[in-house]
């Protein structure tokens, strides 16, 4: 990790960042690393830097170094492929970013990235490291549920979400992205679950309407809002949710890829309108 360089840390954020990196560099202890906290300390730098790079000021390289050393160390340590995509996208936005120049220890694997079609310009480079941080931060939430990821894990996909234009084919999947952690956190954090999922249904029925939206993602909405539109009918009692609900099930049941998902996508539809009717509505 000799690309890492020390500088005073202006703020908490980086402090506790720094203090993490530390720990690997001094001590060869990453533990304090690969704990949950780690990645929210990584998204809360990485929203600094952003409003920094807004304000006009140059990249902070350092506090962009300990990001990635964070994700090398996770994908080192944990095996983990999201953490290894997004050390790699965020050496990738450096290069980008700072005139070509990257630490010297990641030269090889930005040069690799790059044969392999990796976009230089900072804009798109930018937006690729933002999804590689995003699925490496979900990856960790849908293994652990960790509660201390519960506002991050949101937080990074509506970032994503900011950074990617309404007219990009990835949009409305975008979308489809925020409403399933969303959706997760509902089932995990009973505190916020009303809240969570009615958002969770909303931002689903936003990427259904978005122009540009390909059938791979239809499919994906619905399998989202079958469930989503169940469970507040299940909380609220409204004719709507049920008849939004089918509405569901019936178009997977058009868009299955084989004869038993279509057979499972009905029996989805049958347990729906037999509890219905026990409800007596």
């Amino acid at each position: 990790m000799a690309f890492w360089r020390r500088r005073k840390a202006p703020s908490t954020v980086e402090a506790r960042l720094r203090r993490r990196v530390e720990n690997y560099v001094d001590r060869h202890d990453a533990g304090a690393a690969l704990e949950s906290e780690a990645l929210v300390d990584t998204s809360q730098a990485l929203d600094a830097i952003l409003q920094q790079r807004r304000q006009g000021v140059a990249l902070p390289v350092g506090v962009l170094a300990d990001v990635i050393v964070v994700h090398r160390l996770r994908a080192t340590k944990l095996a983990s492929a999201e953490d290894a995509h997004a050390y790699v996208a965020l050496a990738v936005w450096m290069h980008a970013a700072n005139g070509g120049d990257v630490a010297p220890q990641l030269r090889r694997e930005v040069d690799d990235a790059i044969a392999r079609g990796a976009e230089t310009d900072e804009p798109t480079a930018l937006l690729r490291a933002l999804q590689g941080h995003a699925s490496a931060v979900r990856a960790h939430w849908l293994k652990t549920q960790d509660p201390a990821l519960a506002d991050a894990v949101v937080a990074v996909f509506v970032r994503l979400l900011d950074h990617t234009t309404d007219d990009d084919p990835a949009y409305a999947m975008r979308l489809l992205d925020l409403a399933g952690v969303t959706a997760s956190r509902s089932r995990v954090m009973p505190s916020a679950a009303g809240a969570d999922l009615d958002d969770a249904i909303d931002v689903a029925e936003r990427a259904l309407g978005h122009p540009r939206i390909v059938n791979s993602a239809v499919r994906r909405a619905h399998q989202l809002l079958g469930p989503l539109l169940v469970a507040r009918l299940e909380r609220d009692g409204v004719r709507a949710d049920f008849d939004r609900a089918q509405k569901s099930f019936s178009t997977l049941v058009d868009l299955a890829s084989d004869e038993r998902e279509r057979e499972l996508c009905r029996q989805d539809l049958i347990i729906l309108r037999q509890q219905y009717a026990q409800r007596g509505q």
